[in-house]
């Protein structure tokens, strides 16, 4: 009976021969659509004949394709196991055929041996080759693997100062015993000592010294001399001047070694050239047609770029994504800009060539999701800002990444674990609907609960610790159909709603709640919470114990404006009242309920909660205390303004920011407001002064006389200005402020208190969005009755 060799694995061009040859393709296949009759493995040792079939998807009985056999023959592959692979096809009597995989295992590694090695030992080079390729005892002989090998060693050793380490293999032992036998000439171990530039006439060598991965030594670091990071560091100073309008900036690399070969002094030599200064804009249509959709004019005004002024690289995209911005949010989701430079050496002028291609418009299709197996589709759409039948916002493709990345609900875009992250892609027009095109949101399911232990410490509130669950993909209706599938964490998930529990108790303040959001009420723009809550707070001369219930029925106006009506209904109690405290904590003593209605308003273009960029937040809010019933009867009346100023910007630390912030709040009726529902300052809230350390004192229970005791006020007023500078990266800044403002019973500005001051803001991951704030504080402008207090801090801690 014959074979025929349907499919054979032959030697690729240019590929190293311990490595597994490539699958090639016959190009007739002549039993194509027989059916299978079965399929048999000859040549396999080491590897199961069950690992081998997995890898399979030809399966007995059902027609032959070529096309199949050759995916099998790729899976196989790159199980790493066989150095040849082969696929023959044998025909059959009945005019079956019988698939027939012909293997050949490579061979194994018996040994990984190193030699020459003295300042690194075997056991940490070991571990490198292990963590970073794989290559052990007992794996297939792999060219590749054993080159990347040889690299980790050598990376290794650079990272310790050796730049001049070569590593290499002894192929006759590898060929003759199979043992991996890597020879290493470690050379002398170099480090900088010194790190200077040259030429840098209009950029301070501390501002490039912040670009370069290469640092000097010092008392207690080492900075490894490694000529990979050196070429990187030339380029990366490089593309620094290109992006700031020196297109002919030039930058080399000196490196003087010391006598003794161990220290060096490297000296990044830089010719900076002409600063180029933009002569004209060209606008130029890029398409079969001439410019429809925006005029030159128009694209040169969306641009806003000023002949005369240097070429910066990062406003020119800018420019052009205006543009592009432009055309994207009026349908035509094709289009491109591309800017490019042309120059005339002798005179230092660039003039831009803008090149515009406007495409199609089109209308919005179907919105599809993909990827999520447990989150209903619904959930998705909500933060998709585009309509179907109506023109296609391209602009709304980016906001909807966003915005799918801030709701936490999918895998974050994570480069090492190879996560793209959320995913909006505009479809091809399909024949059978011209003018729209269909929207694909792809996104990836993640673990959306989490159980946290902790701390926070702070200034105004001492040490707290606790526990708490949090499901931020919850779905109250999704209950569990049987114990397994709630263990499994297949139940209550999957509406977006989130869920939260919390226990923190604390030396100071304590504080248990439940709480339950809705973002999209009956899939509407109306959003709804409730929670349960119990808090005991501990203060200087009394202990309050509050409780109760809190709702919030919201809606949102567009993007940027909201508003709510809220509720609450709460009993608080005073107990442990010191003699000496004023009689306004007396007046309140013991078990009092109170209940109010609320109205809130706030209008936000702040791009980033804990860390924006730009944009404004106002917030407007009226409460009627008494509302629906209780023992006080007042009003509350609430603003408050603040202004994200953006003074620069660097693309390796951050944005330098000036924030401005107006708050004020006013209770119109006198002397109904009990002590603690009154406004206070001071702390984390008017740096400068004790928590609740500023603000009209009252008169003290035992003696009639004035107390130190603050006792709040029915007007409060406050403007502050804050400087936050990147210092290092994104994880340190500084800040420098001035906080103003009074507590009052009457609206004015009497006893008005000006402090000013400096701090350090730490932003770390593992420690929550929120930065690590502290203070230092000193007051210009006070009151005797004033408690003052220079440092203020607050952060948390996860255990």
């Amino acid at each position: 009976m014959g074979a025929l060799a349907l499919l054979c694995a032959q030697p690729a061009l240019g590929q190293d021969n311990g490595a597994p040859s490539a699958p090639a393709v016959q190009s007739e296949q002549p039993y194509e659509g027989r059916p299978i009759a079965s399929i048999r493995f000859e040549g396999l040792q080491r590897v199961t004949e069950s690992l081998a079939r997995n890898q399979l998807r030809t399966v007995e009985g059902r027609p032959l394709a070529w096309s199949i056999v050759q995916d099998d023959l790729r899976r196989l592959e790159r199980i790493g196991e066989f150095r040849d692979l082969r696929a023959l096809v044998e025909p059959q009597d009945d005019n079956s055929v019988v698939v027939v995989f012909h293997v050949a295992e490579a061979p194994i590694v018996h040994d990984v041996v190193v030699v020459g090695n003295r300042e690194i030992s075997d056991e940490d080079i070991a571990l490198t080759v292990s963590e970073t390729t794989r290559l052990i005892t007992g794996v297939p002989i792999d060219d590749y693997r054993i080159a990347q090998a040889a690299r980790a060693i050598e990376r290794l050793y650079r990272e310790r100062g050796f730049s001049q380490v070569n590593v290499t293999i002894d192929e006759s032992e590898l060929a003759e015993t199979g043992v991996v036998l890597f020879r290493v000439r470690e050379g002398e171990r170099m480090q900088v000592t010194a790190l200077r530039f040259s030429g840098n006439k209009n950029f301070t060598s501390r501002r490039l010294r912040a670009l370069v991965k290469t640092k000097e030594a010092g008392l207690f670091t080492r900075a490894p001399l490694d000529n990979t990071t050196l070429d990187e560091d030339v380029g990366t100073i490089a593309r620094f001047y290109r992006e700031r309008g020196y297109f002919d900036a030039r930058v080399s690399r000196s490196i003087l070694p010391a006598p003794n070969g161990r220290e060096a002094i490297l000296t990044f030599v830089i010719e900076e050239g002409t600063a180029y200064r933009l002569r004209d804009v060209v606008v130029e249509s890029t398409g079969r047609e001439p410019l429809r959709v925006l005029s030159a004019e128009q694209v040169r005004g969306l641009m806003a770029l000023t002949t005369g002024e240097v070429v910066i690289a990062s406003e020119v995209r800018r420019s052009a994504d205006r543009v592009r911005d432009a055309l994207l949010q009026m349908g035509y989701i094709d289009a491109v800009i591309t800017p490019q430079e042309r120059r005339t050496p002798n005179e230092g002028e660039v003039d831009l060539l803008v090149g515009v291609f406007e495409g199609d418009r089109f209308k919005t299709g179907l919105v599809l999701t993909q990827g999520n197996a447990l989150t209903k589709s619904k959930v998705i759409r909500r933060e998709v800002d585009l309509l179907p039948d109506h023109w296609l916002d391209g602009t709304a493709i980016q906001e909807t990444e966003r915005q799918l990345v801030q709701r936490g609900l999918f895998a974050p875009p994570d480069p090492r674990q190879g996560s793209p992250g959320p995913s909006v892609t505009v479809q091809a027009e399909d024949p059978a609907f011209p003018g729209y095109r269909d929207v694909l949101v792809e996104v990836e399911e993640t673990n959306t609960a989490r159980i946290s232990f902790g701390a926070s410490i702070s200034s105004d509130a001492g040490v707290s610790g606790g526990v708490s669950l949090t499901q931020r993909n919850f779905d109250l209706a999704d209950t569990p159909d049987s114990l397994s599938e709630f263990l499994r964490g297949r139940a209550f998930r999957g509406a977006g709603q989130t869920f939260d529990v919390t226990l923190n108790p604390g030396n100071q303040v304590s504080t248990y709640s439940i709480s339950l959001a809705e973002p999209a009420l009956f899939e509407s723009d109306y959003s709804a919470s409730a929670a349960l809550f119990f808090r005991q707070r501990v203060f200087r001369d009394y202990d309050e114990d509050r409780y109760g219930l809190r709702g919030r029925l919201g809606r949102r106006f567009g993007t940027r404006w909201s508003g709510a009506i809220s509720f609450r209904a709460e009993s608080i109690t005073l107990n442990n009242i010191e003699d000496s405290a004023p009689v306004d904590y007396f007046d309140v003593e013991n078990e009092h309920r109170l209940t109010g209605i609320g109205v809130e308003f706030a209008r936000t273009t702040a791009d980033n909660r804990f860390r924006p960029t730009g944009g404004t937040r106002t917030e407007l809010s009226l409460e009627q205390v008494g509302a629906l019933g209780g023992d006080y009867n007042f009003t509350k009346l609430e603003g408050l303004f603040s202004i994200f100023i953006p003074l620069a910007e660097d693309e390796l630390t951050g944005t330098t920011l000036l924030t401005l912030t107006t708050r004020a709040g006013y209770i119109p009726q006198d002397n109904e407001a009990p002590v603690y529902e009154r406004y206070f300052m001071g702390g984390r809230t008017f740096r400068g002064f004790n928590f609740r350390g500023m603000g009209p004192i009252g008169v003290r229970n035992d003696t009639a006389g004035p107390s130190d005791v603050k006792v709040g006020g029915d007007w409060m007023f406050f403007a502050g200005a804050e400087y936050e500078k990147p210092l290092w990266e994104q994880t340190l800044a500084g800040v420098l402020f001035v906080d103003s403002g009074t507590i009052a019973d009457e609206p004015g500005f009497e006893d008005y208190r000006i402090s000013a001051g400096l701090g350090v803001r730490l932003y770390l991951p593992q420690f929550g969005q929120a930065p690590l704030a502290f203070d230092f504080a000193f007051p210009v402008s006070s009151e005797n009755t004033d408690d003052e207090e220079i440092f203020s801090f607050s952060f948390d801690l996860p255990f």
